[in-house]
């Protein structure tokens, strides 16, 4: 019996060691290959890994999760180094960029930029990886309401100020609770100045032609005085082209002059002014030209008061009326209408005459351009009447746009901001 159970504990002790020795053995294959998995996850050059036998055939099974850990390595270093080179091109052509470029989510935290955004701002960030939001870079609201606007109506978004242009666009979403802009801004500061130095020169030259054409023009109307004391009627016929030129010259000068000084773009006083009163008034100015042309105007007010300068207004008004009834061909009819909008006054005047074609219409604004040149000389216009028009309206922080189709006539709209 006692030998029985000698022989019982000598077999179980054999057991346990067996055991033990067994387990410490695959505790320790398991400790070496774990460790070896983890040199691999963790390994950023695969090809130059110094890990020992990586494929151990001392257990298939790890020896197959060795290779596929090894492939699933290789394909995220691979991967990542392509996000990585793709970035750095990203990088080099933002960097290279005149153009500020920025790029923010919808909470305006701002995501990348590059190098001309930092020193079109004049700032930098003073930590990496801290977060930024677009406020803390520009202070000025309607650049930040110009990103908002673009999250809110998912569309390109336009704002100009002084120095530079923007255009904010939608980007598209990686996920449904994500969403980003970009935002470009393009630098304007060359080309104010060299607006600057053209509207200088058309101001002195203005001023400079003045003194020679005043002499053109006295001299002129002394010998017209002189002629008709003597009855000498086929040299007065001679003389009138020069008089009527020199009247010409000088309307030109002093429309030159007066968009000079619009161009500048200096504060206006603006003020409520009654919209029925400035129609009246300009109807009044107008009267004979309207009489001559047998042209009738048809005045519709729905607004109050408008919120703008008085002389400023009355050129646009006259201009566009003027412009109307030289371009209204056999139609007797234009129509002057005044509406309320959420944010603004509009002042509409529409003819009926043969309309303007698509070519000329994104032009029609520029100062000389005109659409019928040689008609336009015989009746006196200079192209600068729109041109007043467009940057009096730039001036009152509104706009101004033209619709036409040919043989539909021509309707242009203006648009004073409220406040």
């Amino acid at each position: 019996m006692i030998q029985t159970i000698l022989w019982m504990l000598a077999i179980v002790s054999v057991g346990f060691v067996s055991y033990l020795l067994s387990y410490l053995r695959f505790r320790r294959m398991i400790a070496q290959q774990t460790k070896q998995m983890m040199m691999l996850m963790k390994a950023e050059d695969i090809d130059n890994l110094q890990i020992g036998n990586i494929y151990t055939q001392v257990d298939e099974d790890f020896s197959d999760l060795e290779r596929v850990a090894m492939s699933l390595r290789k394909k995220y270093l691979r991967l990542r180094k392509l996000s990585q080179e793709e970035r750095k091109g990203y990088e080099t052509v933002f960097s290279g960029l005149k153009e500020g470029i920025v790029t923010v989510d919808q909470n305006l935290r701002i995501i990348s930029f590059n190098a001309s955004f930092m020193s079109f701002f004049n700032w930098a960030p003073l930590n990496e990886h801290s977060n930024y939001f677009l406020q803390d870079v520009i202070r000025d609201p309607q650049v930040i309401s110009t990103f908002k606007k673009s999250f809110e109506n998912s569309g390109i978004q336009k704002n100009e100020a002084s120095l530079f242009q923007l255009f904010v666009t939608p980007l598209p979403s990686r996920n449904e609770n994500e969403s980003w802009c970009l935002g470009v801004f393009y630098d304007l500061s060359e080309i104010r100045k060299t607006e600057k130095i053209r509207i200088d020169f058309v101001a002195n030259a203005s001023h400079e032609l003045r003194t020679p054409l005043t002499v053109i023009k006295g001299y002129s109307d002394l010998l017209k005085k002189k002629l008709e004391a003597t009855n000498s009627l086929e040299s007065i016929d001679l003389l009138a082209p020069i008089l009527q030129s020199a009247d010409q010259m000088s309307d030109l000068l002093d429309e030159l002059l007066n968009l000079s000084k619009v161009e500048v773009g200096s504060s206006l006083l603006k003020t409520q002014i009654s919209t029925a009163e400035i129609t009246t008034d300009v109807l009044v100015e107008i009267e004979n030209v309207l009489r001559l042309n047998g042209k009738k105007i048809i005045v519709e007010n729905n607004v109050e008061a408008v919120l703008a300068n008085l002389e400023a207004i009355k050129q646009v008004l006259r201009n566009l009326l003027i412009n109307a009834i030289k371009y209204s061909g056999n139609s007797s009819e234009i129509k002057i209408l005044w509406e309320q909008n959420v944010n603004s006054v509009i002042l509409k005047v529409k003819d009926n005459g043969p309309g303007i074609s698509k070519e000329h219409q994104d032009r029609i604004f520029e100062r000389f351009y005109r659409v019928d040149k040689g008609r336009t000389r015989d009746q006196g216009g200079f192209g600068l009447g729109l041109a007043l028009v467009k940057h009096h309206m730039i001036n009152h922080g509104g706009s101004v746009k033209l619709i036409s189709e040919q043989g539909y006539g021509s309707e242009f709209i203006c648009e004073f901001p409220s406040a």
